[in-house]
Order: structure tokens, then sequence, then C-alpha cells
């Protein structure tokens, strides 16, 4: 139809009609082209909308997690520091508590932080992460990605070569079963039964004696003081982030 009628044109040389048929032409696909951009708009805003919401929930609950395991990781910390007074000290001997022969016994023991944002993994593997307007907020997601990768390359490299000591130094730690006193008794290991429980027994003495169960219990402990220094720069970041998501969202 639309060619028939500019073939009617040419024939009736009518230019005044013709230049009006392309007119209306580019304006109609004009309009088209800008009625889908502005719903491909509408629609990356809706989208961004909810990365933002579910970036402020996300960061909320993973600030709240890493600092449950740093307390629990400063208690540990502060059993160790007790701890070694009485094993690298030539003062006179007393026998290590049950909370600090736990932790001297489970020195090899290092867990990766929680560090996950699913929408930030979400938004890379899909690029979407441009999705977000806002340059600050982004800065800080781009910061975070490069702590997340170093701070678990740290850990691969932290966890190599830790030394299990009372496999290594049975005479020191002596991995006993003893019976249960009450329900609020501690387990130490991952098997539990009704009567019994495993418990780590220190013997200070055979410690300061043998120098490379000191050497190695040095070396498990050594790298804690690392590990708070990232929870407390990975708590910074995430406050950080939770403070720009509060100012774009208003909230």
């Amino acid at each position: 139809m639309f060619l028939g009628r500019i073939a009617r044109h040419l024939r009736e040389q009518n230019w005044f009609a013709l230049a009006a048929e392309f007119v209306i032409v580019v304006v109609g696909v004009f309009l088209g082209l800008q009625a889908a951009n502005w719903n491909e708009e509408r629609q990356e805003r809706k989208d961004e909308a909810v990365i933002l919401a579910r970036l402020q929930d996300e960061t909320a609950t993973l600030l709240e997690a890493v600092r449950e395991e740093r307390e629990v990781l400063q208690t540990r910390v502060d059993l160790f520091a007790s701890a070694k007074n009485v094993i690298f000290t030539s003062t006179e001997a007393r026998s290590l508590t049950p909370p600090e022969c736990s932790a001297v016994a489970g020195s090899h023991v290092y867990r990766r932080e929680s560090d996950q944002l699913p929408i930030l993994e979400e938004l890379l593997s899909t690029g979407r992460f441009d999705r977000l307007k806002d340059e600050e907020i982004k800065v800080l997601l781009r910061r975070y990605i490069l702590f997340r990768d170093r701070q678990r390359a740290n850990h691969e490299e932290r966890t190599n070569e830790l030394f299990r000591l009372y496999s290594r130094h049975p005479e020191t730690i002596r991995i006993a079963l003893v019976p249960r006193g009450t329900d609020t008794d501690i387990d130490w290991g991952f098997m539990k039964y009704e009567d019994t429980r495993w418990v780590p027994q220190c013997n200070v003495e055979r410690m300061r004696s043998n120098r490379q169960f000191l050497n190695e219990l040095f070396d498990n402990m050594g790298r804690n003081g690392h590990v708070l220094l990232g929870y407390e720069e990975r708590e910074e970041l995430l406050i950080e982030i939770q403070q720009r998501l509060e100012e774009i969202l208003g909230s």
C-alpha cells in the first residue's frame, strides 16, 4: 500500500505528497525506536532497583556473619594469648584451661571467611553490572571484588602446611574419651556420644621442652593476626557499601 502510494506520487510528480510520505515514515520509525528505548530504559531502572534492594539485604546479612566470625576469632586469639604466656615462658608452669588446651590442639584449623554477595556474582556472570548507574557504588563493589579475591588467595596460602599438633606430638596433646558431665559440656571434634565426649589433654611440661612443637605452635598461631586484619578491612568495606546503598535508596 505504501509502495503503491509512492509509485502514484512519482507518476503524478507530486513531490510534496512524496516528501510528506517520507516524513511520516521517518517520524514513525523514530517514534517507534524512541518508544522502544524508553521501554528498555524503564525496564533497566526497574532491574536496577531490584539489584540495589538485594545488594542492601545481602550486604547486611554478610556484615552480620562477618561480625560473628570475627568475634569467634577474637576469642580464639585471646585464648592463644593466655596460653602462650604459659607455654613459651620460663615462669612456674600451670595447667592450661580446657578452652586454652582446645585452642592449642585446634590451632591448625582456619576456615575461609564468609565473603559471598550472591547478587554481585549474578551481575558479573550475566553482564548486568553496568545496570548500576551510581558510580560510587560501582567503585565500592569493584574494591570489594578485588579485596575478596585477594583474601581468598591469602587463605590458600595461609592454610598451606599448617601443623596438626595432636597428631605430630601425641606426647604433648592427648585426645581422650572422658565421661560426659552435663549436656553443656563441649564436644571436641565431630563425633558425639550420649555418655562420653572427646577432649584434648595438654601436657605443658612436655610442650615447653619440645622445641619443634613450640616452633610449629608459633607458626599455627601467628596467622591469626593477619586474619583479624582481614576481617577488620572486610567489615569497613561492607559498611561503606551499606552506607552508600542507604543514601541511594533513601533508607
